[in-house]
C-alpha cells in the first residue's frame, strides 16, 4: 500500500495545483459522507464513493467495488449497525486538478444489533482518503483507509 500512496503523492507534484474550489468540493464530499452516515442513508453514503472505490479497514483484507463494500457495512446477516455521531476533522488536503488526498482523524459511536445482542460502541480513528475526480468532474472517494482505536 505504502507504494501506492508515494506514486500518488508524487503524482500530486507533477500536475497542476489543487484549487480552492477543488478543496472546497472536496471537503463537501466528506460532508456528505458524515452526513449520510448520520441519516442512515446507504445510498448517499455509496454516492460518495468512486464505482471503483476500495477500502482497506483495520484487521480486515481491501474490500474493492461496490458489492463488496455494501455487503462489509450492510451485511445481510440480520445485523443493523447505526451510527449515532461521527465527527471527522480534515488535518491535511493537498493534490492535483485530478487526484487528491485527505488526512485526518475522525470520531464515531454507533449501536450494533443483531438477534438478542446490542452493543454500543464508540471508536476515534485516524484515516487516510484518496479521492478522484470523474469523468462527470465529481469528486468521490477512490479509497480510504482508518485506524480504530478506543477513545
Amino acid at each position: 500500500m505504502l507504494p501506492f500512496l508515494v506514486i500518488a503523492y508524487a503524482g500530486c507534484s507533477s500536475s497542476a495545483a489543487l484549487s480552492a474550489r477543488d478543496s472546497t468540493a472536496i471537503r463537501a464530499v466528506q460532508a456528505a459522507y458524515v452526513s449520510a452516515w448520520l441519516t442512515d442513508d446507504t445510498t448517499g453514503v455509496l454516492a460518495t464513493l468512486d464505482s471503483t472505490a476500495v477500502l482497506l479497514p483495520p484487521t480486515h483484507a481491501p474490500l474493492s467495488g461496490t458489492k463488496a463494500i455494501r455487503e462489509y457495512w450492510w451485511p445481510s446477516d440480520g445485523s443493523r449497525t447505526k451510527i449515532t455521531s461521527f465527527d471527522w476533522t480534515m488535518d491535511e488536503l493537498a493534490g492535483t486538478t485530478q487526484l487528491a488526498f485527505t488526512r485526518g482523524v475522525s470520531m464515531l459511536a454507533w449501536t450494533y444489533d443483531k438477534d438478542t445482542v446490542h452493543q454500543v460502541s464508540k471508536s476515534r480513528n485516524t484515516n487516510l482518503t484518496i479521492l478522484r475526480r470523474g469523468a462527470d468532474g465529481r469528486w468521490r472517494i477512490a479509497r480510504q483507509m482508518w485506524s480504530m482505536s478506543l477513545p
